[in-house]
């Protein structure tokens, strides 16, 4: 078998997939319904954890190490993940494009 042949004929190589790619809004992670709020959470001693996004920030209102999304029954829910604290919450009213997310469906020929 020629060398030139083994590098220019891989298996797959050519093949074309088209994608079907639709903005979703976000599910409440403790029901399934559609998110209205958004929860932030930073690392414990942000402004001072070079691990945080808050690192050395006087404004952290919009940083996150960790989120969660929630519906309007479940607003008051905030427990912060193991080694965070609450810092903010957003609304899908004023926030829309934080509500949104991409799904993916192959299209087939």
């Amino acid at each position: 078998m020629n060398t030139a042949e083994e590098i220019t004929t891989l298996p797959g190589e050519g093949e074309t997939k088209t994608i079907l790619k639709t903005r979703v809004r976000r599910e409440c992670e403790e029901c399934g319904e559609p998110a209205s709020f958004e929860h932030t959470f930073l690392l414990e001693g942000a402004r001072r954890n070079p691990a945080s996004s808050a690192y050395g920030r006087d404004d952290c209102s919009y940083c996150s190490d960790a989120c969660r999304f929630v519906c309007a029954d479940h607003e008051r829910e905030r427990t912060p993940p193991d080694g965070h604290v609450w810092c903010s919450t957003f609304s899908a009213k004023r926030f829309p494009h934080r509500f949104l997310t991409w799904s993916e469906q192959e299209i087939k020929a």
